[in-house]
């Protein structure tokens, strides 16, 4: 699969009415939209309803961070937050920014911050994971 750079993920939850979060570069994907300058997509579903998202960032299921692991979304939030930190995710709300982005998060230093340092920033809204009888299995995420 053609990819054209990196991405930086940021996997958030709550704890305790505070947000947490990981981080996590995505080494290989293919980015379209606003981070490249200007694009809005449109998908219909089978009941013919519009969805309009500014960024499609497709994940090739053989090219993920071999330091951590994958884990679908509930698996993931089951875990303690010491464990979160040797996988990673994709469920809406995450953050994912163009390129291998060196934003830390921290208590003090929320995702907020992240929008206003750096361009290319999109919030999940739909993570769809799909297999091929080709064998090519790969993440679609949308962005707006």
């Amino acid at each position: 699969m053609l990819t054209n750079g990196s991405a930086t993920l940021y996997n958030r939850w709550e704890e305790s009415g505070e947000e947490r979060c990981t981080r996590t570069i995505l080494p290989a994907v293919f980015w379209q939209g606003a981070a490249e300058g200007g694009f809005a997509g449109r998908r219909y579903s089978k009941k013919g309803k519009e969805s309009l998202y500014s960024v499609l960032v497709i994940v090739p299921g053989d090219r993920l961070p071999l330091e951590r692991g994958y884990l679908p979304a509930r698996q993931w939030l089951a875990l303690s937050e010491t464990e979160k930190e040797r996988f990673f995710t994709f469920q809406i709300g995450d953050v994912l920014v163009w390129g291998d982005c060196p934003f830390e998060w921290g208590l003090q230093n929320p995702l907020r911050n992240l929008a206003r340092q750096y361009d290319g920033v999109t919030s999940l809204k739909v993570v769809r994971p799909v297999e091929t009888p080709n064998g090519f299995s790969h993440w679609e995420l949308e962005g707006i």
